[in-house]
Formats: structure tokens, sequence, C-alpha cells
């Protein structure tokens, strides 16, 4: 039963998966009933990967559902200071968990620091997440990238920020969140033109709807000379 289970999900799952590589690395967050199910009928044909993109697509629907207070990081409050948004608690843990999964995962690492840090001003949490990611794949640069990163923007260092993640944005895993967000401080710091190249890439390669329609305002406003 569990084995005619995890072909079932294989075969609805098979887009969403390009590597299938089976990790011995023991979950130490708890699942939820439904995922308990059906990781155990993954894993009893071998297929952790298979798992961690399937709980990808749960976290993905997850932060993609409206919740309260979920833009109040994004607006200026009391001079200028970001607010801690309390929306997304799981966000951390969820992310974590795919990384119990598969700890080369590490698209999932960079989104979910990327959204915790930058779109939910909750640093300590995205920081948590990295480091987690990271005594999984020590020397991973492009960890050590988003751990600084974070720190500048712990001290509203815009610039720092944009220094530590340019050399992130061009690589093949980089979520477009964070291009998204770099392209965001380079209008904030007078580097227009660079703008207008991050946003049109985001335009032009991103496969997500939204990223493209926000990418398509701002340069319509840096057009106008806004």
């Amino acid at each position: 039963m569990r084995l005619a289970a995890g072909l079932l999900l294989c075969a609805v799952l098979n887009g969403v998966s390009h590597r299938l590589r089976p990790q011995a690395w023991p979950l130490a967050r708890p699942l939820a009933a439904q995922a308990s199910v059906e990781d155990a009928a993954l894993f009893s044909v071998g297929m952790r990967r298979l798992a961690a993109d399937l709980e990808l697509v749960r976290l993905l629907i997850y932060y993609g559902t409206p919740q309260a207070q979920a833009g109040e990081a994004l607006e200026p409050h009391a001079e200028g200071a970001r607010v801690r948004s309390s929306a997304y608690p799981g966000l951390a843990r969820r992310t974590m968990r795919i990384l119990d999964k598969d700890p080369s995962f590490g698209y999932v690492a960079l989104y979910g620091a990327g959204a915790l840090a930058f779109n939910l001003n909750r640093p300590g949490d995205a920081l948590e997440v990295l480091r987690y990611a990271l005594s999984r794949d020590p020397g991973n640069r492009q960890y050590l990238a988003y751990i600084g990163a974070v720190g500048f923007h712990r001290s509203g260092d815009e610039r720092g920020v944009i220094k530590l993640l340019e050399p992130v944005l061009h690589e093949p895993d980089c979520p477009t969140l964070i291009k998204h967000m770099v392209a965001f401080l380079y209008v904030r710091t007078g580097q227009r033109r660079q703008a207008r190249l991050l946003y049109r890439e985001i335009l032009e390669t991103s496969q997500d709807e939204g990223y493209r329609a926000m990418a398509a305002r701002a340069l319509e406003r840096l057009g106008r000379g806004g």
C-alpha cells in the first residue's frame, strides 16, 4: 500500500523534481499527520528529494496565502523604522524541515531566509535558518553572503546588503524574491541604471507572474523618472 502511494505521488510530482538524490539525514522536526504519511510513502521508495520538493510546494502555498500583518514589514513606521511582522510564524520551521529532508536543497534556505529578513523584517529567524543550513553545508558561499547581508540589513546599511548580494544575483538558484529586493535597494540608493537592468531581467526570466508584474510597474516608474 505504501509503495503504491509512493509511486502515485512520484507520478504526480515528477515535473516538480529535477534531482532525485536520496539523503540519510534524520528528520529533526515534527511533521503534520498527512505530511508524515506522504513522506513515509516516498521514503519507502528511497526518494527523500521528492519529499523535499513536496514540502517546498507546501511552503510556497503557505507563504503565498495572505495573512494579517503580512505587509507590515514593507511599510515605514515610527520615523522610517520597519516593524517586525508576526505573520507566517511557521516559515522558519517549515524551511528547516525541508533541509532535514535534503540538506543540499540550497534554494529553500535562500528563499526562506530572504523572506524572513527582507520581507517580514525578522533577521533573527533568517539567521537561524541560514546557520542551520550552513551546519549541513559548511563553507557554502551563498549562505555566508546572506548571513552578512542580513547583518547589514539589521543595521540599516543598504549599500552593504547590495555589495554582499550582487555576486549571488546571477546564480541559477537565486530566488526572484532576492533579485526584486536588490532592485528595490538600487532605486533607494540612487542606482537607477542597475535597477532597470535587474528589473528587466526579472521581467524576462521569472516564472512568477506576480514578480513580473511588479518589475513591469517599477520599470514604468523608472521610465517616468519616478
